[in-house]
């Protein structure tokens, strides 16, 4: 009996030794499990962080989007108070000059004058001097529109 009670004995130690087999086969594979679980858990907890993130920038570009369309509004808003000035100030050089045109067109016929008188007291025998102080113009002047006469 002692035999069959040894091979008993063996066959129930490799009976036990095949239970823990299979229960450490079972154990590492729920621990693989919770790991899985774990890591799925973990992955999901980081996608919902960079998920708030993307979320928060977008809140604070979308903030920063409308602060720039305010400062364009604004900069469009002075710079028709520009164009408006310079339309004005363009349209007062414009009158301005058309004023300046026809004072200039008037000029020209009183230097003309100017020159006859010159010719006129030269001819009654004034110097240039003294046609210079009865015009009231410069002497210079005088001289040069008469060297001009003289040439022609």
């Amino acid at each position: 009996m002692e035999f069959i009670d040894l091979k008993f004995l063996i066959l129930t130690q490799m009976g036990i030794d095949v239970v823990i087999i299979i229960v450490f086969i079972l154990l590492i594979k729920k621990t693989r499990f919770l790991k899985r679980n774990f890591s799925l858990n973990k992955g999901l907890k980081m996608y919902e962080s960079m998920l708030s993130d993307a979320s928060r920038i977008s809140e604070q570009f979308k903030e920063q989007l409308e602060e720039k369309k305010q400062m364009i509004k604004m900069l469009n808003q002075q710079l028709e108070k520009r164009i408006t000035s310079l339309n004005v100030m363009l349209n007062r050089t414009d009158a301005l000059l058309f004023h300046n045109r026809q004072y200039d067109n008037m000029d020209s016929g009183f230097f003309d004058n100017q020159e006859e008188e010159i010719l006129k007291l030269e001819k009654q025998g004034h110097s240039s001097e003294q046609i210079a102080d009865i015009l009231s113009i410069p002497r210079e002047k005088v001289m040069l529109v008469l060297d001009i006469k003289k040439k022609k």
